[in-house]
């Protein structure tokens, strides 16, 4: 396997970047709802909801708490990799020229993917809970074709950012 020689640059965070601001308050928010409402949550809960956007599976009320701590290495593990946008896999040969632009898109892509996982996994855990207490029947039919929309919407951006910059 040939080795690539890339330019290892420091690039300073753009203005979407403040992002992670944006993140890290979803994370508390999780927690503290929780938190908030675990006394008022049932033993039983949905753990699973189909495309329909109906609950297919249930289980204890712990599930929500896995859930929201599994949010934490997933912040952490993008976080940690966006700080080396010189081993990513391109679409384009990585130049002098063109580094700081790809490495700064890729970050600037990681940062808003993460933000919307966050709140997609705070969407589900607000709404696994107002099922359990009856609020509410399930995500909603607009939930998966939204989510798909907007995480595949969002790389397709920075994919054609990438090309048309290359």
């Amino acid at each position: 396997m040939a080795e690539f020689k890339r330019p290892i640059l420091k690039i300073p965070l753009s203005y979407l970047e403040i992002l992670e601001i944006v993140s890290l308050s979803g994370i508390i928010t999780i927690f503290l709802y929780l938190f908030i409402a675990w006394e008022q949550i049932p033993e039983k809960v949905p753990t699973h909801f189909g495309s329909s956007g109906l609950p297919d599976s249930w289980g204890g009320r712990g599930s929500l708490l896995f859930l929201a701590f599994l949010i934490i290495p997933l912040y952490s593990l993008l976080t940690i990799i966006s700080k080396f946008p010189h081993i990513f896999n391109y679409l384009c040969e990585i130049t002098e020229a063109n580094a700081r632009f790809q490495y700064q898109n890729t970050r600037t892509m990681i940062v808003l993917l993460k933000t919307e996982l966050i709140f997609i996994f705070g969407y589900i855990e607000w709404k696994s809970i107002q099922v359990a207490v009856g609020k509410a029947s399930g995500l909603g039919t607009a939930f998966l074709p939204v989510l798909l929309l907007v995480v595949f919407g969002t790389i397709g951006i920075y994919i054609y950012r990438t090309i048309k910059y290359k």
